[in-house]
């Protein structure tokens, strides 16, 4: 719906046409925002500029405020054009830089579940936790048993993990114990109920630290042999 409304910029006030929301992000429900503020950084009289706007949701169950953002600029036609919001943060995890060269997967679905557990989704994140464990051993399996990558690939894990990580024993008790655990999050009943997902990250990031270890090893070995 379009609304004039007044943006208090640098330099001074002036009004905008806009496409106000019509739905709530907090409640879902369908209303006409009530417009309380405008501002922007920017002078009025920029050929682009950004504003942003406080709303008021005027469900009667709700009444939540919230911002939005537009645009203004040739990229918009010049007209002034909403920007989506997104207030989630950043995802951070605690793993080695160089573990993506080895498993970009591992990396990609561990960040997934890192946002999930975030989100309080706990009964799905451990899941993908112990899914980002496959990728991670597996991959490095087949780095070092390239001729056995089918093989590999088509195996379950605790096989992969007695067979292809014998050269580093307390790297085989870590994936195997990760493994323990990401099994009871998928299973109705748990069988190793003094554990948690935060022994399972704790694992998998120390396994990940093993196998980072081993591939800077690799890379000196390279660079003294040449």
């Amino acid at each position: 719906m379009k609304q004039t409304i007044t943006v208090n910029y640098r330099n001074y006030d002036d009004s905008a046409e806009i496409d106000l929301p019509n739905t709530c992000p907090h409640c879902g429900e369908i209303m006409k925002p009530h417009f309380l503020y405008g501002d922007s950084t920017e002078n009025a009289n920029d050929s682009s500029k950004m504003i942003g706007i406080l709303l008021q949701c005027t469900h009667e169950k709700c009444l939540n405020y919230f911002a939005e953002r537009y645009y203004y600029g040739s990229e918009s036609n010049f007209k002034f054009r909403r920007l989506p919001n997104s207030y989630t943060p950043p995802i951070k995890i605690d793993l080695p830089e160089n573990i993506e060269k080895i498993s970009s997967g591992f990396i990609e679905i561990y960040s997934q579940s890192t946002k999930a557990e975030t989100e309080k989704l706990d009964q799905i994140a451990g899941v993908g936790y112990r899914k980002s464990l496959e990728f991670l051993i597996k991959d490095y399996a087949i780095r070092k048993h390239p001729n056995e990558t089918e093989n590999i690939k088509s195996k379950m894990l605790g096989p992969v993990i007695s067979e292809y990580l014998t050269d580093f024993p307390k790297l085989q008790n870590l994936a195997k114990a990760a493994t323990w655990i990401g099994n009871d999050e998928t299973h109705y009943v748990r069988r190793h109920t003094d554990k948690d997902i935060r022994d399972m990250k704790a694992f998998i990031r120390s396994a990940s630290q093993f196998i980072a270890a081993d591939y800077d090893a690799d890379v000196a070995e390279e660079f003294i042999n040449e």
